[in-house]
């Protein structure tokens, strides 16, 4: 979507807001305007009152200015002094000693996999959620959120830090004021907004892998009384990175103007418009074992290939043709209105789009023999490996292999429309008769509506179809032109077409009341939600010949209006003036944003989740120790928890299932057939039963409607199904369960349960896009504190101590024909239905599927680290010393173990074992960094200006972390110059 076609969204929605404020304000005009005074309203909060790294309000917990020692739940402000110090540029980076925030993963179950990742690269990057495009995903007390807040309104895709003002973390589930399944919390930033009061700033960066960046904030008053003022921040940064051909390069621009017509009024227009450029984003290596297809989630059993003479390090293999080239912008129109004494009512509207062009490199590392088309050049030996000695059940040794690859071109469109209104009544009663029983209260009433629109379109190498480049030939991919220099790129044709639509309106309301001198503070309040889904897929698939392999059909499956109330309390005691106790209970909701659809292919409802916390805020020595402790235990249900990329081999039932149960089931077995040269071992066990059907005939040869000749099964034959039954057995007894062939191409022949799969390639009745929903918990304790014993020391600690368990690790539907015996969902294969497992202990009843117990279920499938602890000191040299002007600082941050792989992939649900049969959990080493910090603050005339040199990784340490190498030591110079 272009910034104009959001620019005309809003304005469809100015003539409200302004006859809201004209209606509102006339009769208030001041009868004295020289003696005006602009009064705050509840709804804002003023950052001027924040000292140095400490803030003593907040607006993201209530909506409502408060005071953050008051407030009965965990909040954490990340002022601008701080974004500053630490040398943050973007929003990501500002929460770096935010302890109990990760930036980076590489295990996240709950993220998409295989074919249906969303990280350039796919199964070949090893990062999680942090990988997307999008970079709003973090993960907070171990649970992953997609978007964060801008003032309140959801906004999916990164940002500058050059217009931020503060950034506020509101720990735990939240949907009573935001709506937003955030579960683990909410991260809201605030910009800096205009002032009559004329002031700016630059500054000028540069930086190792060759950083250079400026910015720039100026404000001012466009009229005498100070009534019409206007802010503009902009940034430019271009930078490399320590990999081979990453790049970054980025405008942002962030206009903002401000009336106050009236006495109470405000009216504010304020918008951000960005560019960015990444180039080279392609995966480094290969996953290390041989893989069954390109994007093949059981890649995720090896680690990654190291190539002869390439420093791992460093070296991108995919090449400098990958990018992601996005567009940006925000635009937010909102009205404050002062209605009489005490009472204020605000509306807003905001529109957000996130437009990207991607060009990926999608690669699979596979046996020579799988790959009959490779030509003689593209054939090199290679060592397989697995991703440890203790994996069981994989192919290693070297053997002669094959890179076959794709091109994939990805056009993704994101709009986020969204309208706020709240009205907030403060009161007092008793409080002239009695200050311990009179209480002071507010009323806050509000409503939002929220339209999410994704659109996606995919253009790339047909599924028949691959590029080929040798695996021992150290040279990058580039496109157009394959491994050998020579042969010219297979065509690139249309693959999928889709959007997704969630819509969400809510009515809320909150109470928040001091009482006993406020010494008791209680909040309470309740939200409706009401949400309905929309997905419209298109999936041609075209082959490399121009055939469609898919469906030019549209499927427009929209769901029923659904609603979902969900409530909040919490109370907090002041025991004296430093310590206050508190306890909350707090309900999250995710509306399904994403177009999930469950196994009938309907889309799925929200997402819950409940907290019970309790904790302490403390403020000792006068103000200079602040901090609070949370206690904590977060329960999530009804979300895509255990494969939300699609359990591909899971059975479907939808108007549009292909099964005939009234036909026989036929198989195409050709890759069964013990006469092939190189017959499995499990075929050589079960040739006798081949040969009884085939004598029979129901083994038997025949040519399909694409004129190929294979054998095929009729497995409801007694005959046909002895030898189905054999060669499954078999598998076992041989240890063919990694690999014993593949009886699931379809053709005109065959009738099979599995053509009501969910898979993608070829696809289902609805196309690898299906989730299984479970439900997880999170469980543990959090503290941050602000220590500043003078006033030249300021000390920012923090520590999250987090443990994560997978409840459910996702339920299926009952599939109505379970006489087919051996559809997917039935077999063997380790990284399919039965995960090389016994029937038994998979399913309760075989011929139910809905008791399937999915795998996962009580591990933590994550690689939230128990344990992650923060520090940064800061010391500045006081007025009339020596070094008077200088500060440094010294950052820190640890983290224990991450169990970055959990035995069982992503996307298939594959399970790796260990050698006693369970899942094959790995851990990194826990992981310490050291930051530092140098400043000197001098004048210009009577400006202030300063030079800052930031240093992350001062050890440079450069361990390998799970598969991601920590970056090697960095560094930045900043000359700032305020005036």
């Amino acid at each position: 979507m272009s910034n104009c076609t959001n620019i005309r969204r809003l304005l469809r929605v100015m003539p409200l807001v302004a006859s809201v404020g004209f209606s509102l304000s006339y009769a208030q005009e001041s009868e004295d305007p020289e003696e005006e005074i602009h009064e705050l309203s509840p709804f804002t909060v003023d950052a001027s009152d924040d000292q140095g790294y400490r803030a003593t309000n907040t607006i993201s917990g209530t909506r409502l200015n408060s005071a953050i020692k008051d407030i009965p739940m965990p909040i954490e402000v990340v002022t601008e002094e701080f974004l500053r110090d630490t040398g943050s540029s973007d929003l990501r980076e500002s929460l770096r000693y935010s302890s109990g925030i990760l930036l980076e993963s590489q295990n996240d179950f709950s993220s998409p996999g295989g074919e249906a990742s969303q990280t350039p690269g796919k199964v070949n990057n090893p990062s999680g959620l942090s990988g997307t495009a999008y970079r709003t995903s973090f993960k907070i007390r171990g649970f992953q959120t997609d978007s964060v807040l801008r003032d309140g309104f959801r906004r999916r895709h990164s940002t500058d830090s050059v217009n931020i003002q503060r950034v506020e973390v509101v720990r735990g589930p939240a949907s009573l004021l935001y709506g937003v399944g955030n579960f683990g919390g909410v991260i809201n930033y605030l910009v800096k907004q205009p002032s009559a009061e004329r002031e700016g700033s630059v500054s000028v960066t540069m930086g190792s892998d060759d950083l250079k960046r400026t910015t720039f904030d100026y404000t001012d008053g466009l009229n005498e009384k100070g009534t019409l003022a206007f802010r503009v921040s902009g940034a430019y940064q271009d930078v490399g990175s320590f990999t081979d051909f990453d790049t970054e390069e980025h405008w942002f621009i962030a206009p903002i103007l401000s009336y106050r017509p009236w006495e109470g009024t405000e009216i504010l227009v304020d918008g951000e418009f960005g560019k960015q450029e990444r180039d080279g984003i392609g995966w480094k290596s290969l996953r290390s074992v041989a893989s069954n297809f390109i994007n093949w989630d059981g890649g995720e059993a090896g680690g990654f290939l190291e190539v002869d003479g390439r420093d791992p390090k460093t070296f991108r293999w995919s090449g400098p043709d990958t990018y992601n080239h996005n567009e940006s912008s925000n635009l937010e129109l909102k009205l404050t209105q002062k209605l009489m004494e005490n009472m204020y009512f605000l509306v807003g509207a905001n529109s957000s789009s996130f437009d990207y062009e991607q060009r990926d490199n999608l690669a699979s590392l596979e046996l020579a023999s799988n790959r009959s088309q490779a030509p003689d050049w593209a054939i090199g030996d290679v060592n397989f490996e697995a991703i440890s000695p203790e994996a069981v059940g994989i192919t290693t040794g070297v053997q002669p292999a094959v890179i076959a690859y794709q091109w994939e071109d990805k056009k993704e469109y994101n709009t986020t429309d969204q309208i706020r209104a709240e009205l907030n009544y403060s009161f007092s009663l008793f409080e002239e008769k009695s200050e311990l029983f009179g209480f002071q209260g507010d009323l806050l009433f509000g409503y939002t509506d929220t339209t999410e629109e994704r659109e996606f379109h995919t253009f790339g190498t047909p599924g028949d179809g691959a590029n080929f480049h040798n695996p021992t030939d150290p040279s990058y991919f580039r496109f157009g032109i394959q491994g050998d220099g020579v042969t010219t790129d297979v065509v690139m044709r249309e693959q999928r077409n889709e959007r997704f639509e969630t819509s969400n309106d809510a009515f809320y309301g909150v109470f928040q009341g001091r009482f006993l001198d406020e010494r008791l503070m209680l909040i309470a309040g309740a939200r409706r939600d009401w949400t309905s889904n929309l997905t419209e897929i298109q999936n041609p698939q075209y082959r490399v010949d121009g055939s469609v392999g898919g469906s030019l059909d549209t499927v427009l499956t929209a769901s029923e209006e659904t609603s979902e109330t969900t409530y909040q309390s919490g109370v907090s005691f002041r025991i004296n003036k430093a310590i206050s106790l508190y306890a909350m209970s707090s309900e999250g909701v995710q509306p399904n944003f994403a177009g999930y659809v469950d196994f009938r292919g309907v889309p799925i409802t929200a997402a819950l989740a409940k907290n019970e916390e309790f904790g302490l805020k403390f403020e000792l020595f006068d103000g200079k120790l602040s901090g609070t402790f949370s206690k904590f235990d977060i329960t999530r249900k009804r979300s895509p928890v255990g494969n939300p990329s699609s359990v591909w081999y899971a059975p479907v039932l939808t108007d549009a299932n292909r099964f005939d149960p009234n036909s026989p089931i036929v198989y195409n077995i050709s890759q069964w057939n013990p006469e092939n040269g190189g017959a499995f071992q499990s075929a050589l066990a079960a040739q006798d039963q081949w040969y009884d059907a085939v004598a029979a005939g129901s083994i038997y040869q025949a040519t399909n409607s694409a004129g190929s000749t294979n054998w095929y099964v009729n497995a409801s034959s007694a005959e046909g199904a002895a030898f189905m039954d054999a060669y499954t057995a078999a598998t076992y007894t041989t240890g063919e369960l990694g690999w014993h062939g593949w009886i699931y191409d379809q053709d005109s022949l065959t009738n099979n349960a599995t053509l009501d799969y969910n898979g993608g390639s070829p696809p289902g009745p609805i196309g690898n896009t299906a989730v299984a929903l479970g439900s997880d918990a999170s469980t543990g304790w959090d503290t941050q504190f602000v220590y500043s014993p003078t006033e030249e020391l300021q000390i920012v600690v923090s520590w999250a101590h987090t443990e994560k368990k997978v409840i459910n690790a996702g339920g299926w539907i009952e599939y109505p024909y379970p006489e087919d015996r051996w559809a997917v969902w039935y077999s063997p294969h380790t990284w399919a239905g039965l995960g090389g497992l016994p029937i038994d202990e998979v399913y309760t009843d075989w011929t139910d599927t809905s008791t399937r117990i999915s795998a996962g279920t009580g591990l933590a499938l994550d690689d939230t680290p128990e344990d992650q602890g923060s520090l940064w000191a800061n010391y500045s040299f006081s007025e009339g010393s020596r070094l008077d002007g200088f500060s440094f600082a010294i950052g820190a941050s640890y983290e224990g173990p991450r169990q970055y792989f959990s035995g069982i992939t992503h996307g298939g649900g594959a399970i790796i074992p260990d050698e006693d049969g369970d899942p094959l959990t790995l851990y990194t080493d826990s992981r310490f960094q050291l930051d530092a910090m140098l400043k000197y603050r001098f004048l210009i005339g009577e400006n202030v200006a300063s030079v800052q040199l930031n240093v992350n990784n001062v050890e440079d340490t450069q361990k390998l972390f799970g598969h991601v190498y920590q970056a090697p030591r960095s560094w930045r110079v900043s000359f700032d110059y305020d005036f």
